[in-house]
């Protein structure tokens, strides 16, 4: 396909129905609505300057036009100084806004292919969101502090809106999950880990985390029964499947009337990001190929459904078993 032509075709696919793309093009182009359908048709070249004032406008990268049949794929990271923790809020305030504008939208879907716990999943329990962040500094960061030392460094009030605000966007969003037995272990061995380390200066932290995992285990279980979550009254679809095999990539895919972008977790917490339309099209087939292998979790008998979670609980447990005789 043209390049010009692709160009267009994947801005009509950004549009809202009620839009129509000559419109827009008149609009944002100053030009009149012949010389926007000539444009629209390859008949007359964007030039660069138009081009660039299009794509800005349609947040189509101009990479993804140039290598549309090639194998380079462009990836947007962020990266992350944690001497400044304010580079964090700021990350995790992009965060909600990603979130929010996908719950806002009228198409919207999200896909995990977890191969640790989804984030969404921990911002109802502070503590243990708080420990996963920390985690992330020591593993990033020379600094041999302990949680409760990094932890008063943090602006508490801030975070906990952020995670509100996360988990309730979360809520609202379409979702469909790719677990193994194995997607609660990094969580677990974390807390073992640090534990080992005396990282700990208060012996009923541990304790609190573990159950808060816990919590977090039966409220992904009761979304997993009832195959829907609920915000405020409304609610949307759920849907969990359990891979018999390993997960070795941990993928989240986010669609929003037509936009589709893949991301790729990096460094426990942080991930690149990418619209490429082959790219995320090939992650989506896996998944759902991967699905159909898989045990779907609320259509399973609740025999089988019982069984999983419990195994979950089960090495909760007996790691709160250790902790508790730390105490």
């Amino acid at each position: 396909m043209h390049p010009q032509k692709l160009f267009f075709e994947m801005a009509k696919n950004k549009l809202l129905s009620h839009y129509r793309l000559v419109d827009v093009i008149c609009d944002v182009l100053n030009v009149a609505s012949d010389s926007a359908y000539r444009r629209i048709r390859g008949e007359k070249e964007l030039t660069l300057t138009e081009l660039i004032t299009l794509s800005r406008h349609f947040g189509i990268s101009l990479d993804s036009i140039i290598n549309y049949e090639s194998n380079n794929i462009l990836f947007k990271y962020t990266p992350l100084d944690l001497n400044d923790m304010n580079n964090y809020y700021t990350y995790m305030d992009d965060l909600v806004n990603l979130f929010d504008s996908i719950s806002k939208s009228r198409e919207k879907e999200i896909y995990f292919m977890a191969l640790d716990i989804p984030v969404a999943h921990f911002t109802p329990f502070l503590d243990l969101t708080l420990f996963k962040i920390y985690t992330w500094f020591r593993s990033v960061n020379k600094l041999q502090i302990t949680y409760d030392e990094f932890v008063s460094q943090l602006d508490i009030p801030r975070l906990s809106v952020i995670y509100e605000k996360i988990g309730n966007a979360y809520n609202q969003i379409p979702s469909t999950e790719i677990w193994t037995k194995n997607t609660i272990v990094p969580i677990l061995r974390l807390l073992d880990y640090y534990s080992e380390l005396n990282c700990f200066e208060k012996k009923e932290t541990l304790p609190l985390i573990c159950h808060q995992v816990l919590q977090l285990v039966d409220n992904i279980e009761k979304y997993t029964v009832k195959e829907e979550k609920e915000h405020r009254g409304k609610t949307a679809f759920f849907r969990m499947y359990l891979s018999p095999v390993d997960i070795t990539n941990d993928f989240m895919i986010t669609k929003r009337d037509g936009i589709n972008v893949t991301s790729i977790k990096l460094y426990t917490i942080n991930g690149i990001f990418t619209s490429n339309e082959y790219f995320c099209s090939e992650v989506e087939k896996w998944m759902k190929d991967t699905m159909t292998k898989s045990l779907f979790l609320s259509g399973a008998s609740a025999r089988e459904r019982f069984k999983f979670f419990q195994e979950i609980r089960n090495r909760i447990n007996n790691l709160l078993e250790k902790f508790e005789k730390l105490k």
